[in-house]
């Protein structure tokens, strides 16, 4: 399993390795685009935190990894990541009011079991004021560029309540119901990348705009990184696998929109 894992990891920093290649060429094309800036920075960070993450897991893979360098990479990597959508869909404080307090109070949940889980406060909350503003950029762009209908936003809604709530009745009960509710969370947070995945394959057909692909690739990444927190084991690795997907994704959707601009 070990050596699985490792694999795994080769393969994203492989593909990323690959991502910053061409992220910067995408740069030197678009010197004056402010997109291109930060997904080249986005995707160099992504890089070096499985740099590190890789050799650590090789050199002391038993051992407990303190605050370090990959916590400061993670935070920066969902600050870059937000920068370069607020770049490609500029949007006032006022766009999306109702969606940003609803995103924050899920992004603040989010970091709360975070905390429960780990006892880390001080790398869990600098990473999830981070987070906090990732999700609210990502809730924002969506509503500039009109990719969910009122039905979509309140299911959307219901789903991160139910999904919190699930995760915190782990707290509270014991084997088996804790595995069941797990693997509810598990199927529910499937259910919702998948929809992600969905909603970008049928943008991407019909043609919409490179401001909305671009808004729906890193929405399908903000659930991604909640799925990853929220899992482990097997479960972990698919979820990770999916990450380097959603990777690629979120550098086609930046490039249309750095060619476009």
């Amino acid at each position: 399993m070990e050596l699985f894992l490792v694999g795994t990891n080769l393969l994203q920093t492989a593909v990323l390795a690959a991502l910053v290649f061409l992220s910067i060429r995408l740069l030197l094309k678009k010197t004056g685009s402010l997109t291109a800036v930060f997904v080249s920075f986005f995707f160099a960070l992504w890089f070096l935190a499985d740099i590190y993450w890789l050799v650590y897991d090789i050199l002391r893979a038993d051992a407990r990894m303190p605050f370090a360098a990959n916590e400061f990479a993670e935070a920066a990597m969902m600050l870059t990541l937000a920068a370069a959508l607020n770049s490609a869909v500029p949007h006032g404080t006022r766009a999306a009011v109702r969606q940003v307090i609803c995103g924050a109070l899920f992004a603040v949940s989010n970091v709360v079991l975070w905390i429960a889980w780990s006892g880390e406060w001080v790398q869990d909350v600098i990473t999830g004021l981070a987070f906090i503003w990732f999700v609210s950029s990502a809730v924002c762009s969506l509503k500039v560029v009109h990719a969910l209908s009122k039905k979509e936003w309140v299911l959307l809604g219901g789903l991160c309540v139910l999904l919190i709530v699930g995760q915190g009745l782990t707290f509270f009960f014991e084997e088996p119901f804790k595995s069941s509710i797990d693997t509810g969370c598990y199927v529910l947070l499937s259910l919702i990348i998948l929809y992600w995945l969905v909603k970008l394959i049928i943008s991407y057909k019909r043609k919409h705009s490179a401001q909305r692909l671009m808004s729906l690739a890193v929405a399908n990444t903000v659930w991604i990184i909640v799925a990853i927190f929220m899992s482990s084991g097997l479960i972990y690795t698919i979820y990770f696998n999916i990450e380097t997907l959603t990777g690629v994704l979120v550098f086609l959707a930046a490039s249309k929109v750095v060619k476009e601009s």
